[in-house]
This record gives structure tokens, C-alpha cells and sequence, in this order.
């Protein structure tokens, strides 16, 4: 709930600097100081001026998606007896389509196999499960490559695009993605 929250005031911020972009047509000179939990999500790839590096090559990043992948397994239900388990990031393979509704593909044990829409491009996550990459304007579904079980993705929107993302121009597009298929909660 709290990484749900901070997420939430992140994207607030970022686009209340575009909006005050978009009025004024000046650079802010004042930098926004982020909790250091946020900043580490962000913080992948960070050239000596502060843009993204693609992680599929060596360009940087005006305009895309930058986000980590986190794994979790196991019983996630709070106990005053045990520790809830930690999300660990994961490396993991993600693949890009255009924003894919779920009436596009099929399912098999809970992983997509057959995707109709156009694939867009992929990008593998480092060992801490941060990622970065250029895209074009436009909205896009994210999904992990989990082997020979297929695709997963498991957060959708009230109109059953699977895993939806949205670029502006010139924006980046934070996302944290959670492969959480053997998790129970």
C-alpha cells in the first residue's frame, strides 16, 4: 500500500512539473527532493546529467519507460508470528506491445501465450530489476517473459487492457512491475 501511495505521488509530481512546463515554457531550476526509496526505483541507468540510458543499448532515454521488476513468493499474509516476505528484484525479460486488451490474447495456467496486437520492442532488466527504454508516444502493455510458461503480466485497467502504460512526448513513464504468480495473499 505505501509503494502504491509513492507511486502515486511521484507520477503527481512529475506531471505537475510538465504542467508547469507546459504554461510557463521555462526549466525549473528548483530540484524536488524524492524519499530514498523512490530515488532508487528512478535512479537506474542515470547518465552524468541525470537522463535515462536505454537498457537494450547505449542511448539515452528522452522519452519512454524506466522502471524496476520485483519478484514474490510465498505467503504474504501478515502474522504477528513471521516476517512478510520481501519483493526481491528480479532479471527478467519485458516485453512490449501495443495497449493489448485481454479479449487479444489467450491464456494458458494464468500466462499469456498468443498476443494479437503488434509487438513493440523488449528489454531485459539488470540484477536489480531496474530497466529503461525509448518508446514513441502512445499506450503500450508490459508483460515478462517467464521461460517456456509464456508472457505474465497481472495488473489491468477497467477496461481489461492488461499491464497498461501511457508515454507522453518527452516524458519518461515510471512503472514498477511484480511478478507475483506464486505468492499467495
Amino acid at each position: 500500500m505505501i509503494k502504491v501511495k509513492i507511486f502515486i505521488l511521484i507520477l503527481g509530481c512529475l506531471s505537475m512539473i510538465g504542467t508547469f512546463g507546459q504554461k510557463t515554457k521555462k526549466k525549473l531550476k528548483r530540484k524536488i527532493s524524492l524519499p530514498a526509496s523512490v530515488q532508487k526505483i528512478i535512479s537506474n541507468n542515470e547518465t552524468s546529467t541525470g537522463a535515462k540510458t536505454d537498457s537494450s543499448s547505449s542511448a539515452v532515454v528522452q522519452q519512454g519507460i524506466c522502471g524496476t521488476i520485483f519478484w514474490k513468493a510465498g505467503n504474504m499474509m501478515p502474522s504477528p508470528d513471521r516476517p512478510t516476505p520481501k519483493a526481491r528484484p528480479a532479471q527478467r525479460e519485458l516485453v512490449i506491445y501495443d495497449l493489448t486488451n485481454t479479449a487479444e490474447t489467450t491464456r494458458e495456467n494464468g500466462f499469456y501465450q498468443t498476443i494479437a496486437t503488434k509487438f513493440i520492442k523488449s528489454v531485459k532488466s539488470d540484477e536489480e530489476g531496474k530497466f529503461c527504454v525509448s518508446l514513441e508516444e502512445g499506450r503500450y502493455s508490459l508483460f515478462v517473459r517467464e521461460g517456456d510458461k509464456g508472457l505474465y503480466a497481472n495488473s489491468f485497467d477497467g477496461n481489461g487492457n492488461i499491464s497498461p502504460i501511457k508515454v507522453s512526448k518527452d516524458k519518461i513513464s515510471i512503472t514498477v512491475f511484480t511478478i507475483d504468480y506464486q505468492a499467495s495473499y
